[in-house]
């Protein structure tokens, strides 16, 4: 009996549960099961993997592999599970070391040619993988962003086979460090205004104080043109809150970009958007546009004319700086 076992993370709203995969081989006709509330993606990785592996000049076991994907009732999406799947399987029939797999964590799509590929939610992983204290390997495509936490260790790779290389130590990968090249200041300027002294005023007053502010008048008169310099003269954000902020992008649609480290985040959703834009929700959470604004400004060009429900929704942020949603 060949077992083996390999720590990932899953994503549950901006929370990075621990994944255990566990890879058993034993004799039986040639078939791949996977098993533990699998979203399709992490389904069709047995392909994936296989091809990885053969392409990658490893021998895929002729025997019957099952791989649990544990705790069973956890959901599990994307294909961030290809890369610690692979390794399982390497391990479990000893292509792989098993010692060389312990106090790590894996995440990474895999291509057909072992070629590692980006996946979202980097940022809640490392933060949850250096809390017990385990170095994460990933693509390189994701190591700007993980190297953005501080005291967390992280390598990045760019195949299925510098990834087995630094885990038999023949040629270790470099561990991550966060770009220095980081711009810190990319608002528009407030000094781009003239004029408009009452208005300007009653912007510094709202930073100075974390307060909401409604500016009315005709068109042409530079509401939005304020508006949008309101992120460059709030203060700095602290460690804590870049890290609260970039957690909320990095499991957005849209995803996290390293340059966008200790950027207040300025929001201007179209009228038409809906309340389950705004407040976010689904089966597997995704942040909506307050969320997006979080530690930032969300800017409501044209109030009157959002929907009533739409207006509503915001009642309870606005009171308590909390949303909770009920599905």
């Amino acid at each position: 009996m060949s077992v083996a076992t390999v720590y990932s993370r899953a994503i549950t709203g901006i929370d990075a549960p621990v994944v255990t995969i566990e890879v058993h081989i034993s004799n039986g006709l040639p078939s791949l099961s996977i098993v533990g509330m699998l979203e399709t993606a992490v389904k069709e990785s047995k392909d994936r993997v296989r091809s990885a592996l053969l392409n990658s000049q490893f021998s895929f076991p002729q025997q019957r592999i099952t791989i649990n994907l544990a705790p069973a009732d956890l959901p599990k999406e994307g294909g961030r599970f290809d890369l610690p799947i692979a390794l399982g399987i390497l391990a479990a029939s000893g292509q792989l070391p098993l010692k060389s797999l312990e106090g790590k964590e894996f995440i990474g799509e895999l291509g057909l040619t072992g070629e590692l590929r980006a996946v979202k939610g980097v940022l809640p992983t490392i933060l949850a993988a250096s809390k017990q204290k385990h170095a994460l390997l990933l693509p390189e495509d994701n190591v700007a962003e993980a190297a953005l936490i501080e005291d967390a260790e992280c390598f990045g790779a760019r195949h299925l086979l510098d990834i087995c290389a630094h885990l038999f130590g023949q040629q270790l990968l470099d561990i991550g460090q966060a770009s220095q090249a980081i711009e810190t200041n990319l608002y528009p300027d407030l000094a781009d205004v003239r004029g408009q002294a009452h208005a300007r005023r009653a912007l510094e007053i709202a930073a100075a104080g974390s307060h909401s502010i409604l500016f009315s008048g005709p068109p042409g008169t530079g509401k939005t043109m304020l508006a949008s310099r309101l992120p460059g003269i709030l203060s700095e954000m602290t460690e804590q809150e870049a890290v609260e902020t970039a957690t909320v992008h990095s499991i957005s649609s849209t995803g996290f970009k390293p340059e966008q480290w200790r950027q207040r985040p300025f929001r201007n959703p179209h009228h038409t958007a809906s309340a389950v834009a705004m407040v976010g929700g689904g089966s597997q959470p995704r942040p909506g546009e307050i969320s997006l604004a979080h530690h930032g400004v969300l800017f409501l060009d044209e109030l009157p004319e959002f929907d009533r429900k739409v207006l509503e929704v915001l009642r309870e942020p606005i009171e308590s700086g909390k949303i909770t949603i009920s599905r």
